[in-house]
C-alpha cells in the first residue's frame, strides 16, 4: 500500500500474468478520469511487465490521490510496490570477467 496505490497479488495456475485495474468512483465520479486513469495504470504497467515472473494475478488499486500524478509517478509508485512485494524476478549476475 502507498499514497497512490494498492497492490494485491496471488499465484495463478494459467503461468501467464493477469492484470486489473480498480478505480472506484470514490477516485471521481466521472466514468471519463477513471478511464483515463486505468489507461494509464496500464502504461505504467506494461514497462515493468517483462521484470515480473509468469503465473501471477496482480491487482492495482487506485487511491484518491492517484487522480492528481502523472504518469511517471504512477510508474514509480507502481516499482516501488512491486519491488517490496519481492515480485522482480531476481536477474542472474552477469560476469564480465572473462
Amino acid at each position: 500500500m502507498s499514497p497512490l496505490l494498492i497492490l494485491a497479488w496471488m499465484p495463478n495456475d494459467v503461468a501467464k500474468i493477469r492484470v486489473g485495474f480498480v478505480v472506484s468512483k470514490r477516485v471521481s465520479k466521472r466514468a471519463v478520469d477513471r478511464n483515463y486513469i486505468k489507461r494509464l495504470l496500464s502504461e505504467a504497467m506494461r514497462a515493468l511487465l517483462p521484470r515480473l515472473p509468469s503465473g501471477l494475478d496482480i491487482v492495482v488499486s487506485a487511491r484518491q490521490k492517484a487522480n492528481m500524478v502523472d504518469l511517471r509517478t504512477l510508474e514509480r509508485d507502481m516499482s516501488t510496490l512491486l519491488r517490496r512485494a519481492h515480485l522482480f524476478e531476481a536477474r542472474p549476475e552477469v560476469d564480465t570477467l572473462d
